[in-house]
């Protein structure tokens, strides 16, 4: 928002911050739950998306449990569904869920975080090979009642053109350097 471009420092009418369209996550640290992992984590890094990070499908995704017309063009909406028992909504990057996780699309991942009773995450979708091979995903509202300690958002998307993408970082890592924001390109993630 243009206040909190402001409370950070930047300058709301700077052309690059405000021409430049970033979802901000919120993030629970723990284990990296990528191809890179060893064994299969207990307890899993999750990061939960702003809400406005639904309002369009983005990524591909390999399956879900989409049931609607709606769920299938955008199956990141299937993160605010409901369940009986009280699972909890997750999304992961398939490679992960099949080598890492050994689950698929409809299986719960169960484990115990911050000392708190069992959780259970099922798994809704899967993405197919993504950049958010490293964590699992939760909805917004999810992540705030579990993880209350867990405050604000630390982890952003920014979404730009490949050709901006060295000057955005710069001007980024630059600006918010006291904050300690270090962006790494989708192309590092990869590697």
């Amino acid at each position: 928002t243009r206040e909190g471009r402001d409370g950070l420092g930047l300058d709301p009418s700077d052309p690059v911050a405000s021409s430049t369209r970033i979802t901000r996550f919120r993030l629970r640290p723990g284990d990296e739950t990528s191809c890179l992992t060893l064994y299969r984590p207990t307890n899993p890094r999750i990061i939960a998306p702003e809400s406005t990070f639904f309002t369009e499908p983005r990524f591909s995704f390999a399956s879900s449990v989409a049931s609607t017309p709606e769920e299938s063009a955008n199956p990141w909406l299937l993160l605010n569904r409901t369940f009986d028992d009280g699972a909890i909504p997750a999304i992961a990057d398939q490679t992960t869920l099949m080598y890492v996780l050994h689950l698929g699309v409809g299986d719960d991942f169960t484990f115990t975080p911050e000392g708190r009773g069992e959780v259970r995450l099922r798994i809704v979708g899967a993405l197919g090979d993504s950049v958010l091979q490293s964590e699992l995903v939760i909805g917004e509202q999810a992540f705030v009642r579990l993880f209350p300690r867990h405050e604000g958002y630390r982890v952003w998307m920014i979404d730009t053109p490949a050709n901006n993408a060295a000057e955005v970082t710069t001007h980024f890592e630059d600006r918010l350097s006291d904050y300690g924001l270090d962006v790494s390109s989708t192309q590092e993630r990869w590697a």
